[in-house]
């Protein structure tokens, strides 16, 4: 468990003289699945065939959504996660450049099934951002769970969603 060191220096929050560490850790800011060669094989002949298709049918327009979204999917996707500094403080949660208060926080739950999930996810009341997924890469997940317990509600036996599961089994 990290020291209790103020964060004064690094916050403009308004309470941040108040707001101590209780827990700190590095993490990647996504987990980057890795993609061989029969991978991309695959992928690409999967989005030829839907290109295929759209001319086939005739629709220009989802001929060129699937290649705008082929190329996009490429270029955001061929990048390393970068490694973001968490902290759990007195008022709330650092994710990176991202600080989630307490008090705009629902509830928490944790996915803890090494090796492919070891998540924190924090639900929300912000209507356009219901759900931040935060790794716990190494971290110890009793301790977050319980410094996170004491300032807002657990949800007990959720687990990943479905579109979560595909997206790690597909490694998309």
């Amino acid at each position: 468990m990290a020291e209790e060191q103020d964060i004064t220096e690094e916050s403009t929050h308004p309470g941040a003289q108040h707001n101590l560490i209780q827990l700190e850790w590095k993490a990647p800011e996504f987990i980057n699945h890795y993609r061989g060669a029969k991978w991309f094989l695959i992928a690409g002949i999967l989005t030829i065939l839907l290109i295929g298709y759209a001319i086939y049918s005739g629709s220009a327009t989802m001929a060129i959504v699937f290649i705008v979204l082929a190329g996009v999917y490429y270029l955001t996707h061929n990048q390393e996660p970068k490694i973001i500094n968490i902290k759990i403080t007195d008022l709330g949660i650092y994710a990176g450049d991202d600080y989630h208060p307490f008090n705009e926080i629902n509830s928490f739950w944790i996915n803890y099934h090494p090796p492919y999930v070891h998540n924190l996810t924090l639900r929300l009341s912000d209507k356009s951002r219901t759900k931040v997924v935060i790794q716990l890469d190494v971290q110890n997940p009793v301790e977050v769970r319980k410094t996170l317990a004491r300032e807002i509600p657990e949800v007990e036996g959720e687990h990943e969603s479905v579109m979560e599961m595909l997206i790690r089994l597909l490694r998309l």
